[in-house]
C-alpha cells in the first residue's frame, strides 16, 4: 500500500519518513510534496492509499487540499499532522471524516499504531470490494441465464446516481407521484415468534404484511429486500392519477407496525420519504426515508418516521447544545467524570423528550462531547488524545437507542481517566526533572512557560500546576531563584559590572534585575557585594 507525505518543512518530512516502519507495515513511499498544489499533482499520478498531510502550508493548506482531493480520490485515507495550537483548526477536519490526526513531534509508536489500523481498514475494504465483485459476477451470470435478480436490480436504483429507471414495471412508469419507504426489522427480541435461522421467513412475513396493508390505498406497490442489508425492506409507492397523501400512508403504516408487533412479535421501524412528482426523484425520496428512519435512535423502534421537522424549534437546539459545552468542560476540569456523564445523559434525554428533535441533533451533540473530551486531554495531559480516545464519531447508524451512545461516552471517560491518571503525572514529572536541569545550566535564556510548552508539548497550565505540587514553588519563582542564586555567586566572586551580571543571568534590563534581586534578598546588588 502506498503513502503520500505532504509537509512543507524538508527536515520534518525526512524525519517522518524515517519513523515509519515501511517493511513491517507493508507500506511504500509513493511520493513527497511540499504544499497542497504539489500534493494534488502527485495524488493523480501516484494514487496513494494513505496521505499524511501537514495543516499549515503555503498556497493551499492541508484542509483545502483534503477537500479537493476527496473528489478525486474518495477511498484514500487522510491523516492530519498539526501543532498543539492548531487544535480548533483540526476539529474541522475531524468533523469532515478525516481518519485521525497526530500532534508534532510525531511519536513513533503512535504513528505505527495508526498506520497499522489504516492498513487493516484498507485490507477489509478491498476484501469487501472483492466480495461485491463476486456478487456482481453472479448477477451477470443470472442475467445471461434470463433470470432477473430483482433485489440487486432495484437496490441499484436507489444506491447509484446513474441508474436507469426504465426497467421498472409499466404500472410504475406510468405514474405521476412517487414515495420511497424504508423498513428496518429487529429480528432478535424477546417477543419474536421466529427462530434464529428463520430471518428470511420473518422478512417475508413483514414484507407481505406491509404490501397487504398498502394495497387498500389507491397506489401501485413494489417492495423488495435491500440487497446489502438483510434487515431492510424498501418499498416504492406510486399513484397514476393524483398526488400521494403522506398522512394516509403514515396512518396505514402505523397500524401495520402495531399489527406486526402483536401478531409476529417483531419490532419494525419505518421511514417515509417526501412525495416526488418525477420518477427520477424516487431515489431521493428513498434517501429521505432512510434519513427519517435514523430518528429511531431518539424515539425508539416500532414507530413510523417522516422527513418533516419543525424548523423553528430545530434552529434553537444547536445554540443550546453549544452552551452546554461550558458546563461539560467545567466538570472535566474539576475531575467530576460521573457528573459529566450524568450531564451528557441529561442532554440526550432532553433531546429524546422533544418531539421536534431529530437525528442531526444527536450526531451534533455526540460530536461536541467527543470534542470536549479530546480538547481537555490535549490541554491537561502529555499523552495525545487521538491515540488514547480513538475515533471522534461512532457509527451511530448501528445503534438502535440513544442510551447506547452514553455507554460509548462512558468508555471514553474511562480512557481519559487513564490518560490523566498516574501515567500522565509520571510523564509530567519526567518533564519537570528535565526542565529543572535545563534551567540550572541555561538560566540566561528565555525560560517562559510558553517555552516549556513549545519544547515539551505540554499545556502550560497543567505543567505549572504540577510543578508547584512537586517542587513546592511556582515555575516562575523557581527560575527567578536560580537566576538570583547565580547572580549572588558572580557578585561575590567576580568584579563584573552589575549590568553585565544582569545580562549573564537572563535580565536585559539592569533596573528590573536590581528590583527582582532586592525583592528576593532584601538588599540591592551593590549592597550585597560589599
Amino acid at each position: 500500500m502506498k503513502v503520500l507525505i505532504v509537509e512543507d518543512e524538508p527536515l520534518l518530512r525526512e524525519g517522518l519518513i524515517r519513523k515509519i516502519d515501511w517493511k513491517t507495515l507493508g507500506l511504500t513511499l509513493a511520493g513527497e510534496a511540499g504544499d497542497g498544489f504539489e500534493a494534488m499533482s502527485l495524488l493523480v499520478s501516484c494514487q496513494p492509499d494513505i496521505v499524511l498531510t501537514d495543516v499549515r502550508m503555503p498556497g493551499m493548506d492541508g484542509l483545502q487540499f483534503i477537500n479537493q482531493a476527496r473528489a478525486i480520490s474518495p477511498n484514500t485515507k487522510f491523516v492530519i499532522i498539526s501543532g498543539f495550537n492548531e487544535f480548533e483548526y483540526v476539529r474541522e477536519a475531524l468533523l469532515n471524516h478525516v481518519k485521525d490526526y497526530l500532534l508534532k513531534p510525531i511519536d513513533k509508536e503512535k504513528l505505527r499504531a495508526l498506520l497499522a489500523g489504516l492498513v487493516e481498514e484498507l485490507r477489509a475494504e478491498r476484501q469487501q470490494e472483492a466480495d461485491l465483485s463476486k456478487l456482481n459476477a453472479l448477477d451477470e451470470m443470472i442475467r445471461q441465464s434470463h433470470l432477473q435478480p430483482l433485489d440487486f436490480q432495484l437496490t441499484h436504483l436507489i444506491t447509484e446516481q446513474d441508474a436507469h429507471w426504465d426497467g421498472l414495471p409499466i404500472e410504475l412508469l406510468q405514474c405521476c407521484s412517487f414515495v420511497g419507504i424504508s423498513v428496518r426489522i429487529v429480528y432478535r427480541n424477546e417477543t419474536s415468534r421466529f427462530k434464529e435461522n428463520e430471518e428470511p421467513l420473518a422478512r417475508f412475513a413483514v414484507q407481505n404484511s406491509i404490501e397487504n396493508a398498502l394495497a387498500a390505498l389507491p397506489v401501485e406497490i413494489l417492495a423488495f429486500k435491500h440487497a446489502y442489508h438483510s434487515e431492510e425492506i424498501v418499498v416504492f409507492l406510486a399513484s397514476p392519477n393524483r398526488v400521494l397523501e403522506p398522512e394516509s400512508i403514515v396512518e396505514t403504516l402505523t397500524q401495520t407496525v402495531g399489527w406486526i408487533r402483536q401478531h409476529l412479535g417483531l419490532v419494525v421501524s419505518i421511514g417515509v420519504g417526501g412525495v416526488k412528482e418525477q420518477l427520477t426523484l424516487l431515489r431521493l425520496s428513498c434517501l429521505e426515508a432512510r434519513k427519517a428512519l435514523q430518528n429511531r435512535l431518539l424515539f425508539g423502534g416500532g414507530n413510523v418516521y417522516t422527513d418533516t421537522v419543525n424548523q423553528s424549534h430545530a434552529a434553537t437546539v444547536f445554540p443550546l447544545l453549544h452552551q452546554a459545552e461550558r458546563g461539560l468542560t467545567a466538570l472535566l476540569e474539576d475531575g467530576q467524570h460521573r457528573e459529566f456523564l450524568a450531564f451528557a445523559s441529561e442532554l440526550f434525554h432532553t433531546l429524546a423528550e422533544s418531539p421536534d428533535a431529530r437525528y442531526e441533533h444527536v450526531e451534533y451533540l455526540y460530536t461536541e462531547i467527543i470534542h470536549v473530551l479530546r480538547k481537555h486531554a490535549a490541554k491537561t495531559a502529555f499523552e495525545l488524545p487521538n491515540w488514547n480516545l480513538g475515533t471522534p464519531i461512532a457509527n451511530l447508524e448501528s445503534f438502535t437507542d440513544w442510551r447506547q451512545i452514553i455507554s460509548v461516552i462512558e468508555q471514553q471517560l474511562e480512557r481519559l481517566s487513564n490518560v490523566l491518571g498516574d501515567g500522565a503525572e509520571r510523564s509530567c514529572d519526567d518533564i519537570i526533572d528535565s526542565v529543572q536541569q535545563y534551567v540550572q545550566q541555561h538560566y540566561d535564556e528565555d525560560l517562559s512557560l510558553q517555552w516549556v510548552s513549545d519544547k515539551y508539548f505540554i499545556h502550560p497550565n497543567y505543567f505549572s500546576k504540577r510543578f508547584k505540587q512537586i517542587v513546592g514553588i511556582s515555575y516562575n519563582d523557581y527560575v527567578t531563584r536560580v537566576r538570583i542564586e547565580r547572580s549572588k555567586e558572580l557578585l561575590k566572586t567576580t568584579t563584573l559590572k552589575i549590568a553585565r551580571i544582569s545580562q549573564l543571568v537572563g535580565y536585559e534590563d539592569q533596573g528590573y534585575f536590581c528590583s527582582v534581586f532586592k525583592k528576593v534578598t532584601g538588599v540591592s546588588p551593590s549592597a550585597y557585594r560589599i
